[in-house]
């Protein structure tokens, strides 16, 4: 085999990311940015990385039947092989399993010793015996959708068994990839048909559409570039709509890099009046004042801490909370192992305290908008709670007058559940200052 193919990529990465403890977009993108690598290797290594991170605990649990020891005792360069050959030969199954096998046996005579490999090429025959469509009657719940224990059981005192395995299914699933189109729509659509891009609506908008491949094609194209195409996902596109800034207005976007709902933030305001930026990740801040930029729009961007620093009195904020991003763990898959059981109560006290420190700068009669893109109570609901306990100048508004009302909990803030609404897990509550 050549040593320089998808699959040696998609080992270094995952090499990578298991010593480095970096996020997988990072270390991905890094590794391409230092090396020179085709499409199809970008795309193939992509696909493999994701999934093995994905389905990370499933392949250990499989890998492991056949090991007298764990498999955090296993070196972790052969440990990572097997990995990526169990899941091309359990759960992608595009090549026969004898090249497969072969494949990643050649591989591992670079990186490992002798009994390694011969240890990698034992095991991975092994897979032979084993039903990738059957749970083992002892196997947990979590090692079988590949999450955390802690996670699950959270889930399932939140939602019952049923709609926590449906939970993990939507989680576990191929994710698709939300644009939002500013005007011009008929020519898009024509723009798309033209190269062939399959897309269907977003849910519960006539602005947004969902594709499932040939991102690259549209990132490139003049729509992009003009701003009458964005990324954007339809649940981060209903927390703006829940804002829903009035034109000739101020408003703050706090925690706001890179940039994607400041953007529709303009757009409702018929860009007309003034929108002040900010976040206190200096690079994010580059990326999203680099595509502001390209689009010639007048917004403001300022490294600026949502919870100490000074900022203008504003008519609307929006408070898009640092957040341990459980509800958009289908698209960033890593989440699951980067998360601790006590990240979401830690979160809520830095979450809290952004809020409180945002409000003083809201006008009477402003409105505040607080979300996150995660599913936990903590984060959300027990949030708004201690907030409203702690000013009484304030009131929650229901947002049946700004976004579809099949995303609103009986309270009237913004709740979604991914199976059931095709969106990622999103909360946003609509609070409003008395005049």
């Amino acid at each position: 085999m050549n040593k320089k193919d998808a699959r040696y990529h998609s080992f270094k990465i995952l090499l990578e990311f298991e010593r480095s403890k970096k996020q997988l977009k990072l270390v991905r993108n890094q590794y391409y940015d230092t090396f020179l690598l085709s499409q199809n290797d970008i795309m193939r290594s992509f696909v493999l990385s994701n999934e093995v991170v994905r389905w990370r605990r499933r392949l250990d649990y499989w890998i492991g039947k056949n090991l007298i020891k764990n498999t955090q005792h296993l070196n972790i360069k052969a440990l990572i092989i097997l990995r990526l050959g169990y899941y091309e030969i359990l759960l992608d199954k595009k090549i026969p399993i004898y090249a497969a096998v072969n494949s990643w046996v050649e591989l591992s005579k670079h990186v490992l010793n002798r009994k390694l490999i011969s240890l990698v090429n034992a095991l991975l025959r092994k897979t032979a015996d084993i039903d990738p469509t059957i749970r083992d009657s002892k196997q947990s719940k979590g090692s079988w959708y590949s999450f955390p224990d802690w996670l699950i059981n959270g889930w399932i005192k939140k939602y019952g068994q049923i709609m926590t395995d449906n939970l993990c299914d939507w989680f576990n699933s191929p994710a698709s990839t939300d644009l939002r189109i500013h005007k011009g729509s008929e020519n898009i659509i024509k723009f798309l048909s033209e190269l062939k891009i399959k897309y269907k609506p977003s849910p519960k908008s006539n602005h947004f559409i969902r594709i499932q491949s040939d991102l690259n094609k549209i990132i490139s194209s003049k729509y992009f570039k003009s701003g009458n195409i964005n990324i954007q996902g339809r649940a981060s596109g209903a927390v703006v709509e829940l804002l829903k800034p009035e034109p000739n207005s101020v408003v703050l976007d706090v925690c706001a890099a890179p940039g994607t709902k400041s953007i529709y933030i303009f757009e409702l305001m018929n860009r007309k009046g003034q929108l002040f930026c900010s976040d206190i990740d200096s690079k994010r801040i580059e990326i999203g004042k680099s595509r502001t930029e390209d689009l010639k729009l007048p917004i403001e961007w300022s490294c600026k801490d949502a919870s100490i620093d000074v900022f203008p009195d504003a008519d609307f904020i929006l408070v898009d909370a640092p957040c341990t991003g459980t509800g958009i763990i289908g698209r960033k898959v890593d989440i699951r192992w980067r998360r601790k059981k006590e990240d979401a109560s830690d979160m809520s006290l830095k979450q809290l305290k952004i809020l409180n420190h945002m409000s003083q700068f809201l006008n009477p009669n402003g409105v505040i908008v607080y979300s996150t893109c995660s599913i936990e109570n903590e984060e959300n609901w027990h949030v708004i709670e201690a907030f409203l306990k702690l000013n009484n100048n304030f009131y929650l508004e229901s947002g049946e007058n700004f976004i579809p009302n099949q995303w609103l909990n009986s309270k009237g803030y913004l709740e979604t559940f991914p199976p059931r609404d095709k969106i990622d897990g999103m909360f946003a509550a609509r609070l409003k200052k008395y005049d």
